[in-house]
């Protein structure tokens, strides 16, 4: 029994630290798209899948005894290609074939993992459904509750995830991860070998199981279906049931990182948490043990309504940020307690159908993570998914036995509205009275509507469609446009100070006057006060041509001439279309304005050596700090599109990061004179921070003397690594305190 928890564990840790490890090493070589990341999670989603169907269907046929041999088999096909083989990344590397053309990006990609990792990641997604069909065939004594080793799996999933960047990302290169991968994953094969030898399966496991056997255990397992405690009776459909509780779980824990992340903090590492609660919920309900208190079950009424509350009030920023995120992780919590306690109540009683039940929670899980990831950003302007998961939970909801009447849920729906339409008018600043009112009004409301099914259905679906409407009441703004794309949403909008503003997320992108006759003065980050605007008017590189990655509203282009044309990199095309459609900067510059679509670090590949004077890098203001774009190893293919005495200079104004450090280490290592400058807030020029690298001594002394620029020099008691291809952590430049300061001027007891 301890050999099976121990290679259940084992294989779920390598799993999920597997995937973090190819996510960086793609970005060097097929740049920082949505794309390289969506083609990533679909194809691991799909083969976790097709791991579990492969496993579900022989072990069906077969029985564990003979399907045992086929695993031990399984796991040593995979050192044919890796994890004995090394693994080398080079995008378009493969062409289609019969012609001489590359294969497209997310083909590559599908291929290029098909051929390396996919094998190996086959085989781990099948040891979870593995080692519990073993043990049920099994003379071991904790053969009658084989559910238990899915938390175990869930528990390795979790230390995966914490460990990866706490420990392997800090401390290691991603090669001497991939080497410590590779002697765990003999160890798991050897373990494997030695379980085959000393635990035995029972005879009734050697062969597949009769037609007529088989169809009266499936009925028995289905009419075995324990009653949901305290939640009335269970109706409808086991595997649709099991289906929709794996899809809500996945939807509602990527739907509040993408709340946390996008609108309420975009500070690193914060994805942890909703990923975290996830498989926690798992780990609690899963174990020898469950433990889910009865009251989250018998409260999930008004649990939904509560949190479906707090989606809206979270954009009022009325609250502290940490608190926001705890109560959203705290409702999550709620939630996918609710969701796993479902699926283990809901457990066939049978062994014989246990791995198809584990399938269905596969499916549904791949295609909520299709449906929030790819589908519910190309439908909606909106984080409408977290709504969409709230509606998937209500759905699983049971009838109550008893309905309450009619005139007390119009009551409750009046209830409602005036809690969603009307409050957020009335109360424009925090008081922990109307605060009292709003949750006491919300949560009963939704207690007595959650009693009827179809209305409970009913009004989550009309607060669905009245979301736009809803959101503009709660954040008392009027867009002029909102777009959401896969990196995220974007919002324009004029205000009162007489500028338009594009926002994403939390982070402002840019702003310009909305006055005809001040729309050529760029605004905001590049304002002639910033250290880049200075820079360019004093023109201290004698720039004949400058490159730019990151578009925003295009401001910089006011700085170009006839005789300095100006070549922005941005990733994402929607940004384009926005600058030039809502913005004057792009068409009102004085010289020429070029915008190349795609990953900066890939297309700078195809300028000319020499080609620019000055490299602005200005990529770095979200949470998502794309680590290709700013280390050692990038540094020098920068260098290669800079001419003899010019400058790469980044943009590091950041609430929740400190990037001086890490360009300080990349200066010292280049050889390369770094500096600083930090120019306040003041009128229309917004604070912002820049890093300029040189290698020329006069035009870095001009720097020091002239423009106010501060040297920076390493930190002697740092001893991180510098960032590379190979190695990168934003752990130690994280700064958490900017999430407290909201905190500490908190009033709760505000009247």
């Amino acid at each position: 029994m301890v050999l099976l928890i121990i290679l259940t564990f084992l294989s779920a840790f390598l799993l999920f630290q597997i995937e973090l490890v190819i996510a960086k090493l793609f970005l060097p070589n097929y740049g920082g798209s949505y794309l390289v990341w969506g083609a990533c999670i679909v194809f691991f989603q799909a083969v976790l899948l097709a791991g579990y169907i492969f496993a579900h269907t022989f072990l069906k046929r077969l029985g564990s005894s003979a399907y045992l041999k086929i695993h031990l088999w399984l796991l040593f096909i995979p050192f044919v290609f890796f994890p004995l083989r090394d693994f080398h990344l080079s995008f378009n590397s493969f062409t289609i074939p019969l012609t001489p053309y590359p294969l497209p990006l997310v083909l590559d990609i599908f291929w290029r993992l098909l051929t390396s990792i996919g094998p190996v990641f086959f085989a781990l997604s099948t040891m979870s459904l593995v080692t519990q069909s073993w043990l049920a065939s099994s003379l071991l004594k904790g053969r009658d509750n084989p559910y238990g080793l899915y938390a175990v799996s869930n528990l390795g999933s979790f230390a995966g995830l914490l460990t990866y960047p706490f420990i392997f990302e800090r401390y290691l290169t991603n090669t001497e991860q991939l080497e410590i991968w590779r002697v765990l994953y003999l160890i798991l094969v050897a373990g494997n070998v030695l379980a085959w030898f000393l635990i035995k399966t029972t005879r009734h496991s050697e062969g597949a199981l009769g037609a007529t056997e088989e169809s009266k255990d499936v009925s028995r397992s289905f009419a075995a279906l324990p009653a949901l405690r305290g939640a009335g009776r269970m109706t409808g459909d086991p595997i649709l049931r099991w289906l929709c509780l794996g899809a809500a779980g996945v939807v509602m824990f990527m739907s509040v990182t993408n709340i946390i992340t996008y609108e309420v903090a975009p500070v690193p590492l914060l994805w942890i948490i909703p990923l975290g609660i996830y498989l926690m919920a798992f780990v609690l309900n899963f174990k020898k043990n469950p433990w889910c208190p009865s009251w989250m079950v018998r409260g999930i009424g008004p649990i939904i309504g509560l949190a479906t509350m707090m989606y809206f009030l979270s954009q009022k920023h009325l609250l502290p940020v940490l608190l926001v995120i705890f109560i959203l992780s705290g409702f999550l919590f709620f939630i996918c307690m609710y969701t796993q306690n479902q699926l283990i109540q809901s457990k066939p009683s049978s062994s014989t159908q246990m791995t198809l039940f584990y399938v269905m929670i596969s499916l549904g899980g791949f295609l909520g993570g299709i449906l929030t990831s790819w589908i519910i950003p190309l439908v909606s302007n909106t984080l409408i998914e977290y709504l969409v998961g709230l509606l998937l939970v209500a759905l699983i909801v049971p009838q109550a036995s008893s309905k309450p009447p009619f005139w007390s849920l119009c009551l409750c729906v009046v209830l409602v509205v005036a809690a969603f339409f009307v409050w957020p008018h009335v109360v424009t600043e925090y008081h922990l009275w109307s605060f009292v009112l709003l949750w006491i009004a919300v949560g009963y409301s939704f207690s007595v509507i959650s009693s009827d099914k179809k209305f409970f259905t009913a009004v989550l679906i009309g607060i669905i469609l009245a979301t736009p409407w809803l959101e503009s009441i709660w954040q008392d703004a009027h867009f002029i446009i909102k777009k959401r794309n896969y990196y995220g949403v974007y919002e324009i909008y004029d205000s009162k100070h007489g500028v338009r503003v594009l926002v994403h997320g939390t982070t402002l992108h840019g702003i310009e006057f909305i006055d005809r006759d001040k729309r050529r003065i760029p605004l905001g980050y590049y304002s002639p006060l910033s250290p880049i605007g200075s820079l360019l008017i004093d023109d201290v590189f004698q720039a004949k041509r400058v490159g730019v990655v990151g578009l925003g509203t295009g401001a910089l282009s006011m700085y170009s001439k006839p005789d300095c044309p100006i070549d922005y990199y941005e990733l994402d095309a929607d940004v384009k279309n926005l600058a030039s459609q809502y913005f004057w900067y792009l068409a009102e510059a004085p010289g020429d304005v070029n915008v190349i679509l795609g990953d900066a670090r890939l297309s700078l590949k195809n300028a000319n050596d020499g080609e620019y004077d000055l490299l602005a890098i200005d990529a770095f203001s979200g949470d998502s700090i794309p680590t290709h774009l700013v280390n050692k190893d990038v540094l020098v293919e920068y260098r290669r599109k800079l001419s003899p005495r010019g400058g790469i200079i980044f943009h590091i104004t950041n609430r929740y990061l400190n990037l001086e450090p890490v360009l300080a280490k990349i200066a010292a290592d280049s050889g390369a004179y770094v500096a600083v400058k930090d120019v306040g807030d003041e009128g229309y020029n917004m604070r912002s921070i820049w890093c300029i690298l040189t290698w020329d001594d006069d035009r870095f002394l001009t720097l020091i003397t002239k423009e106010d620029w501060q040297p920076l020099e390493i930190d002697p008691k740092d001893q991180g690594r510098i960032w590379s291809d190979d190695y990168s952590t934003i752990l130690p430049i994280i700064n958490m305190g900017e999430l407290a300061i909201s905190l500490k001027a908190f009033k709760p007891f505000t009247w």
